[in-house]
């Protein structure tokens, strides 16, 4: 089973943040999730649509201009990163998972990691959403480029739907990503018969891990992954 780390190593370090980033990088794991929203003319990585609950004030992200966003440090005094800062910092070393909150523009982030996947070889992306909608546009923006083949496509859902997987199958994504509180064995089989994979979130317990596990999950999404790795090396 791999791992991703959800916002980074989130349990430790401030989500979304270049620190939390940074101590993922460390790990020997599958890759990092973060969260993506459109301001302006760029692409900044944080997770809510609202402002209250990392900057104690009123008020819609999107309502914010860039200029204003940069003014305003997260709390541990850092700036809200942009997706080319965490670009130049994985530099190819892990997946990268974007989950799509906000995008106006399909083609602006066809832009900004087209570069990327062409500096670094290696490198791949995975780009998911709960919007499916915005995945079909996703996907359109993506088929016939020259790396369609390295950026997958993960399908988000919060319940168990009662066709299980098929939704994901309909999506013809990768990845049918769900919540761990809702994820069945069942959902996992009806997946795999279909050469889907199934990655779950968040992830954090010892409990959930192991029965992920026996479950034939292919990945998840931790705030700790180096402790969700010790209870997998113990479980061998």
């Amino acid at each position: 089973m791999e791992i991703l780390a959800h916002r980074g190593v989130s349990a430790h370090y401030h989500e979304n943040s270049i620190e939390a980033f940074e101590q993922a990088l460390e790990l020997n794991i599958l890759g990092i999730e973060c969260d993506l929203h459109q301001l302006e003319d760029d692409l900044v990585v944080f997770h809510d649509f609202q402002l209250n609950r990392l900057f104690n004030r009123s008020g819609f992200l999107s309502d914010l201009r860039l200029s204003e966003l940069s003014e305003m440090p997260l709390s541990n005094a850092q700036a809200v990163p942009r997706l080319n800062d965490l670009l130049q910092l994985v530099k190819g070393k892990c997946v990268l998972n974007l989950e799509i909150k906000q995008l106006d523009d399909p083609a602006l982030l066809i832009q900004q990691i087209t570069p990327y996947l062409y500096q670094y070889e290696d490198a791949s992306i995975v780009l998911s959403a709960f919007n499916h909608p915005l995945l079909k546009r996703l996907q359109a923006a993506v088929r016939n480029t020259r790396f369609s083949s390295r950026i997958k496509f993960g399908a988000l859902i919060a319940h168990l739907p009662i066709n299980l997987a098929q939704y994901a199958i309909d999506l013809q994504v990768d990845i049918a990503a769900i919540n761990v509180e809702m994820l069945t064995k069942e959902f996992v089989e009806h997946a795999h018969m279909h050469n889907l994979d199934v990655w779950s979130y968040t992830v954090n317990t010892q409990k959930e891990i192991l029965l992920l596990q026996d479950m034939g999950v292919d990945a998840v999404f931790s705030n700790d992954p180096a402790l969700m790795q010790s209870y997998l090396a113990k479980s061998v």
